[in-house]
């Protein structure tokens, strides 16, 4: 008998563990699109020139022409 009531729990936990773990990817889910269209709405920025020039700088350091 106990090894039925186990059982029974064990299910009722790998139920609330799916149930759970569906619940975060659906919301996860909604976040990516919600991120993606904020992604999609804002125009390309222009690499800022302090890093275009420190990375050539490096690469000069490095032996490296750009």
């Amino acid at each position: 008998m106990n090894v039925h009531i186990l059982k029974g729990a064990m299910a009722m936990q790998r139920w609330i563990d799916q149930k759970v773990a569906s619940r975060a990817y659906a919301e996860t889910q909604c976040e990516w699109d919600k991120l993606v269209i904020v992604i999609k709405k804002c125009s390309t920025l222009p690499k800022p020139i302090l890093v275009k020039l420190t990375s050539e700088q490096l690469l000069q350091m490095l032996g490296l022409n750009a």
